[in-house]
C-alpha cells in the first residue's frame, strides 16, 4: 500500500510529502483526482468541487468557496474534510485538523467505542436459563428438605439437591439453538444473503425496519449514458456491461458533433494505471464527477479513441 502523499507549501516551495507528516496551519494544494489529505479550510479555490458521500451520503459533489461559511462545519461550504474526493478544479487551503481529529477520525473513534450490544436471542436464551435455574434450586431445596424430615442423612440430602439441579440443566439447548440457525442461515444463502454470524439470522428476523445510506450501499454512485437525443429523436442504447452501445451507429447523423463534445468537453479521465487499462471500459476507475464518468465511459465504448481524439 503506497502511503498518501500531499502537496504542502513549505519555505516558499510547493512539495510532495507523506500526508501523516502534515500539521495544523500547513498550506496545502489540492486538484481534481486528490483525496483531501486532512480537513482543510480553503483560502483559494478555482472551479473546486468535493465528493461529500463518504460523510453525508449526498452524491452530488459541493463546491467549495472561500466566502462561504456556516456555524455547522459540515454544513459549511469552505472545509474539504479528510478522505473525501476532489472532484474537479484546484484549490489552496490552511489544514485544521489531523489524524484523528478530521471529522472522520472523530467518527471512527465512536465506531470503534460503540457497543454491539445483546442480539434479542441471546437474552432470550438468559432469559430462559434465569428461569430454570430458579425452578431447578427451588425443586432441589423442596427435596432437600423432605429429605431431611424422611430421615435420610444430610450428606444424602445434599446428593438429593445436587441431582435435581443437574437434571434440569438443558443440556441440549445449545445444540439445538445452534442447529436452528445454522439451518435458517443454509436457506438465507439460498437466497443470496451471507450470514457471517448466526446470532444475526435471528436478528435479521427481528427488524421491522432497516435504516441504510443510499450512495455507495445500495448504488454505486455510478452513471450510465442509455438515451441520446439526436436529430429531434430519442435513441436509446444497449446497457449491459458486455454489451453497451451495440446497438448504435456511429454513422448516425449528429453523432460526430455530439462525440466531440462528449470526449473534448470532459473534465474526466480514466485513471492511468496499466491493471486499469486492462480492464472493461465500464469497469475502468475514472477522476470526476460521476456524470462526466458515464459521458467518458459512453465515448470510449462507442469509438474507443479517447485519448487520440484529446491528442
Amino acid at each position: 500500500m503506497i502511503p498518501p502523499k500531499a502537496r504542502v507549501l513549505r519555505e516558499g516551495k510547493v512539495i510532495d510529502i507523506d500526508a501523516a507528516e502534515l500539521v495544523v496551519g500547513d498550506i496545502v494544494d489540492i486538484q481534481g483526482g486528490d483525496k483531501t489529505p486532512a480537513d482543510i479550510r480553503i483560502i483559494q479555490s478555482h472551479g473546486l468541487k468535493v465528493d461529500n458521500s463518504s460523510l453525508t451520503g449526498e452524491s452530488v459533489p459541493v463546491a467549495i468557496k472561500p466566502d462561504t461559511q456556516d456555524p455547522n462545519h459540515m454544513e459549511s461550504k469552505n472545509l474539504a474534510f479528510y478522505s473525501t474526493n476532489v472532484v474537479e478544479g484546484k484549490g489552496r487551503g490552511v489544514v485544521i485538523k489531523t489524524g484523528d481529529d478530521t471529522v472522520m477520525g472523530s467518527i471512527a473513534g465512536l465506531v470503534a467505542g460503540l457497543d454491539s450490544g445483546q442480539t434479542p436471542i441471546n437474552k432470550e436464551i438468559q432469559s430462559f436459563v434465569r428461569l430454570i435455574s430458579a425452578i431447578a434450586i427451588f425443586i432441589g431445596v423442596v427435596f432437600f428438605i423432605i429429605a431431611m424430615v424422611m430421615g435420610y442423612t444430610w450428606i444424602e440430602a445434599v446428593i438429593f439437591f445436587i441431582g435435581i439441579i443437574v437434571a434440569n440443566v438443558p443440556e441440549g439447548l445449545l445444540i439445538t439453538v445452534t442447529v436452528t440457525l445454522t439451518l435458517t442461515a443454509k436457506r438465507m444463502a439460498s437466497k443470496n444473503c451471507l450470514v457471517k454470524n448466526l446470532e444475526g439470522v435471528e436478528t435479521l428476523g427481528s427488524t421491522s425496519v432497516i435504516c441504510s445510506d443510499k450512495t455507495g450501499t445500495l448504488t454505486q454512485n455510478k452513471m450510465t449514458v442509455a438515451n441520446m437525443w439526436l436529430n429531434m429523436k430519442m435513441i436509446s442504447l444497449e446497457t449491459g456491461k458486455m454489451n453497451y452501445g451495440e446497438n448504435f451507429d456511429p454513422r448516425t447523423p449528429g453523432w460526430e458533433e455530439l462525440g466531440n463534445i462528449a470526449c473534448l468537453c470532459s473534465n474526466s479521465d480514466f485513471v492511468d494505471v496499466k491493471e486499469n487499462w486492462q480492464k472493461p471500459v465500464n469497469d475502468r476507475a475514472v477522476d470526476g464527477d460521476a456524470t462526466e464518468a458515464g459521458i467518458l465511459k459512453c465515448y470510449e465504448c462507442l469509438m474507443g479513441d479517447t485519448d487520440k481524439k484529446r491528442k
